[in-house]
């Protein structure tokens, strides 16, 4: 079912998303837990109240679990990814074109002092009582 299927209302009650989207509450409820991304507003009696959004993020996930065999951890990874704001082609192009027009040795410099710093925290690791 489609999100435009729901009533013309601004929130649903957990009932009727699970209703819905065939996703059991006990099963909805854990979802909060797992997605961040899944967080419905509450009434003040405490019922959870969801909104068109909150369904069509339970549908996504429904369908990355269920239909596309995704586990927790790669549905919870590929919805963080969809949110995160991609790189346009000019960008990526630009920070290349920067990337080229350093020197090698400004690159190594960079390189050396990435180095140095992975050893600092590495001898710190290695001194007694510093974990």
């Amino acid at each position: 079912m489609h999100v435009a299927d729901l009533p013309d209302k601004l929130y649903y009650s957990i009932r009727e998303i699970a209703e819905h989207t065939g996703v059991e509450p006990h099963v909805l409820r854990y979802w909060e837990t797992e997605f961040p991304t899944l967080r419905p507003k509450r009434a003040r009696s405490g019922a959870r109240t969801y909104r068109h959004r909150d369904v069509e993020e339970i549908q996504l996930i429904r369908r990355l679990l269920h239909e596309e065999g995704y586990r927790i951890e790669g549905a919870r990874k590929f919805l963080r990814e969809r949110r995160q704001p991609q790189e346009t082609p000019d960008a990526a192009k630009a920070r290349q074109d920067l990337f080229a027009a350093q020197d090698r040795t400004t690159r190594l410099q960079g390189v050396r002092e990435g180095l140095r710093e992975v050893l600092g925290l590495l001898a710190a690791m290695k001194e007694p009582g510093s974990r």
